[in-house]
């Protein structure tokens, strides 16, 4: 196990983006205790996972464990993504402070709670379209428990005597683009359109892996919903604006702003994004 601290500038709504990552965690990939946010990955075609707590009002503290013998930089460099630990939090919050649509107040410190890869994310937003985050997760489960690789010792025992390893996770890695190209994907229960709309991503995938989010356009099921939110929680993308989104929709109906107002929160629209949502209770 490497034990790292990760600098921030505060503030860090850190509850709240546990709370937003524990009703979308999946068994086995990701999970939330105790304080704690875990979940595995894939790097290099390497498994492994970490855990990441709050350790004082400056620092958090990172757990890893990884395997291979490589340079850990950029797989550090993406854990920092995931939890948005380098943007300029007080220069968004000066951005938020100045529009109308937050006249009255919003939550300090709220980050982009991140999933590992665009990939991911572009299979969470398939899955996420037209249903509730409830629905979305038991799809998701369904194709964590048939296609996800199993993660083997020592990566899913303790390497510290004082470290638990939570009950549910980690245990497997997220199904990659070719074992869900190679499935008929029956063990999900979702329209034809969907299934067909996943296999087409993960050929694209395997055929372009730095394809930007964009050019998945061509796919048939998915549109500039599912791309945004894939910028938005797999690349962490600081102005992206789910102008479509149900809730966003909602969340605006209580306010008098209008689209064109929505441009003052560039470049910052993705914090705007979540605050909306938190309003409704994420």
């Amino acid at each position: 196990m490497i034990q790292l601290t990760l600098d921030y500038t505060p503030p860090l709504a850190w509850q709240h983006m546990l709370n937003f990552w524990q009703f979308r965690t999946l068994n086995g990939i990701d999970w939330v205790r105790d304080g704690h946010y875990g979940r595995t990955f894939c790097y290099q075609q390497q498994p492994g996972w970490f855990e990441v707590r709050v350790l004082n009002g400056r620092q958090l503290q990172l757990n890893l464990h990884y395997a291979a013998d490589t340079d850990t930089k950029l797989l550090i460099a993406n854990i920092r993504r995931l939890l948005d630990l380098d943007v300029d939090i007080q220069q968004v919050e000066y951005c938020l402070s100045q529009h109308r649509l937050f006249r009255q107040g919003f939550i300090p410190g709220l980050r982009i709670p991140g999933v590992w890869d665009a990939w991911e994310a572009g299979v969470r937003a398939i899955l996420g379209q037209q249903v509730s985050v409830a629905g979305a997760r038991t799809q998701l489960n369904r194709l964590v428990s048939a296609l996800g690789e199993p993660l083997g010792e020592p990566l899913v025992e303790p390497l510290d005597v004082q470290l638990e390893i939570p009950s549910d996770g980690p245990k497997y890695l997220f199904p990659s683009p070719e074992t869900v190209l190679a499935s008929s994907l029956d063990m999900i229960k979702v329209p034809q359109l969907r299934r067909e709309s996943l296999l087409a991503l993960a050929g694209l995938m395997i055929e372009q892996p730095n394809a930007a989010p964009e050019q998945w356009l061509s796919i048939k099921g998915i549109g500039p919903w599912s791309i945004n939110y894939a910028k938005l929680r797999g690349l962490s993308e600081p102005d992206i604006w789910l102008a479509g989104d149900l809730g966003i929709k909602k969340a605006l109906q209580q306010t008098e702003t209008v689209a064109d107002d929505l441009n003052l929160l560039s470049p910052w629209r993705s914090y705007a994004t979540f605050q909306l949502w938190f309003s409704l209770g994420a």
